[in-house]
């Protein structure tokens, strides 16, 4: 959650937590209990988004693509300059024209194309594989590859995942913060014109200043906007 919705989070649980404390203030009061059962709906509803957000984190999820994708380009790479020597020495020049890039240019590569330039790599070696012994690209290598490409693949996936997971419960916080503060104003009036325990809804709106998430200098009888 941002520092702003944090806070206005904790005004409205200071709000409950004053009506939990004082029930004998409003519980006959059919509609002020209605507008407290539906806030503590939302608020709960609130906190279960924030956990969900804080799990779809995908700052570890992004370490791991970006180490995973630097392996990879860096096999990559040293497996393609060994077929490169290998393809020169045989006059090979369809696999020559194949392995011959440059690392700068594995860079550049969105990740879509890397794993295809990867795969051409691998296929290279499978294609070639009798041949390349001298040159130190074995069954071991292959394995490797695949296994760096799989995991590569699988890596940006997940990352992909948990940053959509993220966005969904963003944009869902976005949707209960403005269904509590419809509830909360809908709340104001309510013990404003139906509570008749003055300490109570002094207490109440003493609870939505302090908390209020836009920091405004309010007066003593000045009512929250928010």
């Amino acid at each position: 959650m941002k520092i702003s919705q944090s806070n206005y989070l904790n005004m409205a649980n200071a709000v409950l937590e004053h009506f939990d404390e004082n029930v004998s203030a409003w519980t006959g009061i059919s509609v002020v209990s209605a507008g407290v059962t539906a806030l503590k709906g939302t608020v709960a509803n609130i906190t279960a988004a924030a956990t969900k957000q804080e799990e779809s984190n995908p700052v570890g999820y992004t370490a791991a693509k970006e180490d995973a994708r630097d392996g990879l380009e860096h096999f990559v790479y040293q497996t393609a300059l060994r077929l490169r020597v290998y393809a020169k020495i045989t006059n090979n020049d369809v696999l020559l024209e194949t392995v011959h890039f440059s690392r700068s240019a594995l860079d550049h590569l969105r990740i879509n194309d890397l794993l295809t330039r990867s795969r051409v790599i691998l296929d290279a070696c499978v294609a070639n594989l009798s041949h390349l012994g001298d040159y130190q690209v074995t069954q071991d290598t292959v394995d490797d590859l695949q296994q760096r490409i799989d995991q590569t693949a699988q890596l940006y996936a997940q990352r992909d995942t948990v940053v959509d997971q993220r966005m969904e419960a963003t944009a869902h916080l976005q949707k209960l913060f403005a269904q509590a503060r419809k509830q909360l104003k809908t709340l104001d009036d309510l013990v404003e014109g139906y509570v008749e325990d003055d300490a109570f809804v002094a207490t109440y709106f003493n609870a939505r200043r302090i908390h209020d998430l836009r920091g405004r200098k309010m007066k003593p009888e000045q009512e929250p906007e928010n």
